[in-house]
């Protein structure tokens, strides 16, 4: 399993395997089956962002093309292939104040309403190439970079402007409003700050992104506060956990040895209202009000040699563990009951 991908209000998770090709899930009978239709299709080359109004997912990919899952639907739907027109869709973002997705190909840059309906950008044909785009909604405008490096910002106006140049295979990560209104280029390698040719159009409000990440729970590998139990956990490799409480930090007893069973990491599960301890061999569960206590079935699930890897699927509140050599399914019985747990095993 080389990456997963869950979807907010989508019970079916998104899971790359490169050992056995094409893409998969876990279906609503608990079974590991395709993910079927022609997207997504690659862990490195597919985009996907979500509209957080109407809940419809935009997918792209640079060789099939754009593609839509909306709610209750389980596949995504072909809206636009990969053509001349609409030449490598690369990257996907959700903005705002268009109500609508926008789309950086090879050949330009592209308006998809919520309708559906496709719309180029006006942009001078000296530009092409365009990387992700990121929203700047104090200026109205949005950041783009093409490919000799140069960052540009587009006003909502049809303005244009060269900002900043980076360094050869340099790459924006996100872009800020710091409150003296000047622009912040977070890249890779270094941080660049500019001034834009207008003013801001309001107050000084930052661009969010509705892009669709790995799905990673809040972890740690030294010190995780974790709300969902109420507790501050600080974990050493060997020397096992300690709570925090009003008179500093003291010993969680554990059911097993560090110093033999060494802890790679925890990680809050809140919808479980836990923390699992995750170690070398096996996985346990620290609630609000109890002990540290091992995880039915952790121990014959085994750990991965990438260590044990854990995704909740939304919806169902299910959790993807991945074990020596199988994926298996984290079921809290408190929720789903006895009976599902025996079915999942």
């Amino acid at each position: 399993m080389s990456k997963v991908v869950t979807l907010p209000g989508v019970s079916r998770p998104i899971i790359y395997a490169y050992n056995r090709g094409g893409v998969w899930t876990i279906d609503e009978n608990r079974a590991f089956a395709p993910f079927g239709g022609e997207f997504p299709s690659n862990a490195i080359h597919d985009d996907i962002a979500r509209d957080p109004e109407s809940g419809r997912f935009i997918g792209v990919n640079p060789t099939h093309g754009v593609f839509a899952l909306d709610p209750g639907q389980t596949q995504f739907l072909k809206l636009y292939g990969s053509s001349q027109t609409l030449r490598r869709p690369s990257s996907v973002e959700f903005i705002p104040r268009f109500k609508g997705f926008i789309i950086s190909a090879a050949s330009g840059l592209y308006l998809l309403n919520r309708a559906g309906a496709l719309s180029a950008i006006p942009i001078p044909p000296t530009l092409e190439g365009f990387s992700r785009v990121f929203d700047l909604p104090t200026f109205d405008a949005i950041v783009f970079t093409v490919p000799d490096y140069r960052v540009m910002v587009r006003f909502d106006d049809g303005e244009i402007i060269h900002v900043a140049t980076l360094d050869r295979f340099d790459f924006l990560r996100a872009v800020n409003v710091s409150s003296d209104g000047s622009v912040l280029l977070e890249t890779q390698r270094k941080n660049q700050t500019v001034r834009l040719s207008q003013a801001p159009v309001g107050a000084i409000v930052q661009g969010r992104s509705f892009l669709i990440g790995q799905a990673r729970p809040s972890s740690s590998f030294d010190r995780l506060d974790a709300p969902s139990i109420g507790k501050s956990i600080s974990m050493g490799r060997k020397s096992g956990l300690s709570e925090q409480d009003g008179s500093g930090w003291m010993p969680l007893p554990l059911p097993f040895d560090p110093v033999q069973e060494p802890i790679n990491q925890i990680v809050e599960i809140p919808e479980y209202k836990a923390v699992f301890v995750l170690t070398d061999v096996s996985a346990y569960s620290l609630q609000d009000k109890g002990a540290v206590t091992e995880i039915p079935g952790a121990r014959t699930a085994g750990v991965g040699r990438a260590g044990a890897i854990v995704r909740l699927i939304p919806v169902r509140n299910e959790t993807i563990f991945l074990g020596r050599n199988s994926l298996n399914l984290l079921i809290d019985r408190r929720t789903s009951g006895e009976a599902a747990c025996k079915v999942a095993r």
